[in-house]
């Protein structure tokens, strides 16, 4: 599982379609953290991994000086559980979190990735 999670973040982290698809199902999806009021509870909603890659393009044209710490990775049955702080300015405004990540597995793929964020005052 620990291995699995590895093989995503580095595809994520180089915006690998191919490396993505080897590691998620045909149905993947990303619950995000934010959404319009329409979007709530789950936040946005995106499908599949071009989705995915979309997301990954535009924050690399709004985010800038994006830091990750204290990440921790376990697994628990079918379920990876990722936990880490980020920081970073979105469009030149601040932001800082503290974030968990659910990732169910199913087939030996990551089916979901679930988002949650605790925003820290700036």
């Amino acid at each position: 599982m620990l291995a699995l999670i590895a093989q995503f973040r580095r595809a994520y982290g180089k915006a690998d379609g191919q490396a993505l698809r080897a590691v998620v199902t045909d149905d993947f999806c990303w619950h995000q953290h934010m959404g319009e009021a329409s979007q709530l509870p789950n936040g946005r909603l995106l499908t599949g991994v071009d989705a995915l890659l979309e997301e990954i393009s535009w924050r690399g044209e709004h985010w800038s000086d994006v830091e990750y710490q204290n990440l921790e990775e376990r697994s628990a049955g079918d379920l990876i559980v990722q936990t880490f702080s980020i920081s970073g300015f979105e469009d030149g405004k601040p932001f800082v979190a503290d974030a968990v990540d659910l990732y169910p597995v199913r087939n030996g793929r990551i089916a979901m990735k679930d988002t949650y964020w605790k925003y820290l005052k700036v």
